[in-house]
């Protein structure tokens, strides 16, 4: 599941490669729906296959210094969905309440500000681009 995740988390990435958001950091990514989906599906293995399918797409294009944090902030949204289900709604997802609309809507947005947060402070630190705008356009990307 590792490995169908990643390539198809990169298939999705990849052509939107040239639409750059911030060089070297980030581009148009409709593809980060997959990962959601995938985290509520196939649990934890999502979550590695999210982080490996990051990366190969980073090769074909922003691959640099914040590959790292967007490893693990990568991880984390491929986790952070199942793990919030599997907290508040065990067994298989299922959007037909209420109640699992809220816990969905908490796990994408927890999820996303995850992500967002840690690929940020990653490029903040490292000095590529300020927290504020790194961590605003993946949220909007992600979200």
């Amino acid at each position: 599941m590792v490995s169908v995740v990643a390539a198809i988390h990169a298939a999705a990435l990849i052509p939107f490669k040239p639409i750059v958001i911030l060089p070297g950091v980030t581009e148009l990514r409709p593809g980060m729906v997959f990962p959601i989906v995938f985290s509520l599906i196939f649990g934890p293995a999502a979550a590695w296959g999210t982080a490996i399918g990051n990366t190969i797409g980073d090769l074909f294009g922003s691959l640099g210094p914040g590959t790292f944090f967007g490893f693990v902030g990568n991880l984390l949204y491929g986790y952070l969905p199942w793990r919030i289900w599997e907290a508040f709604r065990p067994g298989p997802p299922r959007l037909s309440t209420v109640g699992d609309w809220i816990v969905y809507i908490l796990a994408v947005v927890s999820a996303s500000s995850a992500c967002a947060l840690v690929i940020g402070w990653g490029v903040h630190l490292l000095a590529l681009f300020p927290f504020v705008a790194t961590a605003g356009i993946i949220l909007g990307n992600n979200l």
